[in-house]
């Protein structure tokens, strides 16, 4: 009798143990990637497609997060594209897609891999759980190999340099919290309409009195199959936008909002001058344009993306303008503007580039 309690009681033990074990293994097969993400490239940017499997039911509503990162190697220049795209489970295989947009020139080689975590904040957030890596699918391939055009203009800073005196930067007041919206727009001449153009611009800065702050890198693609006028924030920060060849009129590049600090302020009253300066990178040889910037100042901003900047001058907004209106009720007078609807501030003089082909 007393071998059977204890044959029963070892039974009951190793139950539990082999219970636990499918629970765990449950657990080890749950949440993946059931294939590799696909991807495709061009020049301008990516698609790629993550199929998700066994999200079990017990995971309805939960947070996930795809962390993905591709590697462009140019000639000597190599790149990462980091991004990430989060989903809440619906469904036990769930399809999630992603896009974005770079700028790449010469040959290219791309490769890249995705990550899933339990998270809908990316890694920047404490609480994530790791589960799997994949690496990229390329049309069957583990790279794929892109021939852009390299880029047959440079012009430097002082090539774009708004002649005359510094643009004019009045004193102002504003509260806690606030940021200066810098936005800057071109107006080409005579791009190509039977191809596309790329138009890089790096290294730009604002200055304001002797004090620099940093602005992220814009570019603007000339698309011949582009219909409408677009301007996204990528995943390291810098602008893409892209338009048809045949836009005319005013189209946004680049912009920042920066904090709002004492330099700016300048104590409120009296001013100053500021200068933005930039180099232009262009795949057409005979690029010319003219440009102008300015700022305005909006007591709340909620990031880049979500301001919804229009990419060209249209609904009767300038280009540069937020289209957000819980934005637009922020604006408060300015270094250059007074407030009201003038949602970019007063454009600064002009500045021309010109290519040596011209």
């Amino acid at each position: 009798m007393f071998r059977k309690m204890m044959c029963r009681k070892y039974l009951g033990i190793w139950g539990a143990i082999w219970a636990l074990v499918a629970i765990f293994t449950t657990v080890a097969i749950a949440q993946e990637i059931t294939s590799n993400p696909a991807a495709t490239v061009t020049c301008q940017g990516f698609n790629i497609t993550f199929p998700v499997d066994n999200l079990f039911s017990s995971n309805t509503g939960a947070d996930f997060t795809i962390e993905y990162n591709f590697t462009a190697t140019c000639g000597s220049t190599t790149k990462s594209f980091p991004g990430f795209v989060s989903f809440t489970r619906t469904s036990e295989a769930e399809t999630i897609t992603a896009q974005g947009t770079w700028s790449l020139s010469g040959g290219c080689t791309v490769t890249g891999s995705a990550s899933l975590f339990g998270t809908n904040c990316g890694l920047n957030c404490g609480g994530n759980v790791f589960y799997h890596s994949y690496p990229i699918n390329f049309n069957g391939s583990a790279a794929a190999t892109v021939n852009c055009p390299s880029f047959a203009c440079v012009i430097p800073p002082s090539g774009t340099a708004i002649p005359g005196n510094p643009v004019s930067w009045n004193g102002f007041t504003a509260p806690a919290g606030s940021v200066v919206w810098i936005n800057a727009h071109l107006d080409p001449i005579n791009v190509p309409t039977n191809t596309i153009t790329t138009v890089a611009f790096t290294g730009v800065t604002l200055m304001v009195n002797t004090t620099t702050y940093a602005l992220p890198n814009g570019t603007v693609v000339f698309d011949p199959a582009a219909s409408t006028p677009m301007t996204v924030v990528n995943p390291d920060g810098s602008w893409t936008t892209t338009v048809n060849p045949a836009t005319s009129g005013d189209i946004f590049f680049d912009g920042q909002a920066i904090p709002v600090d004492a330099n700016m302020q300048n104590g409120g009253h009296g001013n100053t001058t500021s200068t933005l300066s930039f180099s232009t990178n262009s795949t057409d040889n005979a690029l010319d344009f003219s440009w102008q910037w300015s700022a305005a100042v909006y007591t709340s901003w909620p990031g880049n993306a979500a301001a919804n900047i229009e990419p060209v001058q249209a609904n009767g907004l300038h280009a540069g303008a937020p289209q957000n209106t819980a934005v637009q009720k922020t604006l408060i007078q300015g270094p250059r503007g007074g407030g009201g609807s003038n949602f970019t501030g007063s454009w600064s003089g002009t500045g021309t580039g010109i290519c040596p082909g011209t």
